[in-house]
């Protein structure tokens, strides 16, 4: 029985030692100074080219198209993606550096990730990126695993990829984090109307009532034209939020305009108007426990309205041409889409006055602001 145990226990060894040993070589630094150059060394030259970039993982299989200088995501309704997250991906894949050589056994390729990626490789765990002109490839990225360092770095990180079609696995440094969710290339900032051009602002029920906000005469201060200064918010800084609710504004999800349907939802208004002019007209619906809004712009100059000092020198304010021009520029860019956004900003931009305002023993206290948010006091 003694002996049986003991050569059970050795062969148990044996076999942890190998597969260490294994691990250890697919995974070991060469201790030699071999410059190994770059993962794709013709590609900075050629980036001019690419015109489309095929994603393949296990959480999505998408597109992106060029068209002219711009970028657009065909499988998501041609919707524009981020250029400056396309233009950084194109230059860190033509920048990216390899370091060792790797693996170019296939049985070994899944202990680094880069056995390919689904629905190719059915058990693949690579995100697969595939550069192309037209129907010609440029250059294929099998993305495997982010190697663990020790050290914390805000630098370049360490990724085992593999080349497509090529069966030399390697570990490459670079900043690869590349996201596989179509998703996260989207362009989502929707508008960006600074809070300190807004001179006042409606909401407007579907039964007619209307909630009306107005800048106090100072940069960030709004109240309701009855109080004033002795305005009492459900919390302190509603009013700057909802003043705020079209300041660098992103969405979830975008839907185009001729395939949405609200139903028997209730719409909300809320108009948004400049001091100089610009109005931003939204409309809100709550449905199936989201936001979704539309957006529109007008130049409405009898709407002028003299700012504040403190705001004139902040230089926000635009001409009349300068406004005509941006509400020309907004209305091309928005008015085909309808856009899914955060509860946050549907909340404020759907709210009626009793959601407003308050009596002041009935205000909800805010926790201290950690973060460097919020109006200045």
């Amino acid at each position: 029985m003694t002996k049986k145990f003991n050569s059970l226990t050795i062969l148990f060894i044996i076999t942890v030692v190998m597969v260490l040993l294994m691990l250890v070589t697919i995974y070991r630094t060469d201790d030699n100074d071999d410059d190994y150059g770059l993962l794709f060394p013709d590609l900075f030259s050629e980036l001019s080219q690419v015109d489309n970039i095929q994603f393949s993982s296990g959480e999505d299989q998408f597109s992106l198209h060029r068209e002219g200088e711009d970028w657009f995501i065909p499988d998501h309704y041609n919707y524009p993606a981020n250029f400056d997250e396309v233009k950084r991906m194109l230059i860190d894949l033509s920048e990216a550096k390899l370091m060792e050589k790797k693996t170019s056994n296939p049985e070994q390729y899944a202990v680094l990730g880069v056995d390919g990626a689904k629905p190719e490789t059915p058990d693949g765990d690579s995100i697969k990126v595939l550069l192309k002109h037209g129907d010609n490839g440029i250059a294929g990225l099998l993305l495997g695993k982010q190697r663990d360092v020790t050290v914390a770095s805000a630098g370049p990180k360490q990724f085992y990829v593999r080349r497509v079609g090529d069966e030399q696995s390697w570990l490459a440094e670079g900043y690869l984090l590349i996201s596989p969710v179509m998703l996260n290339w989207i362009d989502s900032q929707v508008i960006d109307l600074a809070r300190e051009r807004i001179a006042r602002v409606e909401i407007i029920q579907p039964n007619g009532d209307i909630a009306t906000l107005v800048n106090l005469g100072k940069k960030d201060k709004f109240g309701t034209p009855e109080s004033g200064e002795k305005t009492v918010f459900k919390y302190p800084q509603l009013g700057y939020d909802i003043a705020g609710s079209l300041h660098q504004l992103r969405m979830e999800d975008v839907l185009p305009k001729k395939d949405f349907n609200r139903g028997d939802a209730d719409v909300v208004i809320a108009r948004f108007i400049t001091f100089d002019g610009l109005v931003i007209t939204t409309k809100t619906s709550f449905i199936d426990g989201f936001y979704y809004t539309t957006l529109s712009a007008d130049y409405q100059p009898e709407l002028i309205s003299e700012a504040s000092d403190d705001i004139k020198a902040l230089d926000v304010l635009k001409s009349e041409e300068q406004v005509k021009t941006e509400a020309e520029a907004l209305n091309k860019k928005l008015s085909d889409w309808v856009y899914r956004v955060s509860g946050f900003t549907g909340t404020n931009l759907m709210r009626a006055k009793a959601d407003i305002v308050t009596e002041k023993n009935n205000v909800i206290p805010m926790p201290a602001d950690l973060n460097g948010f919020g109006p200045l006091r």
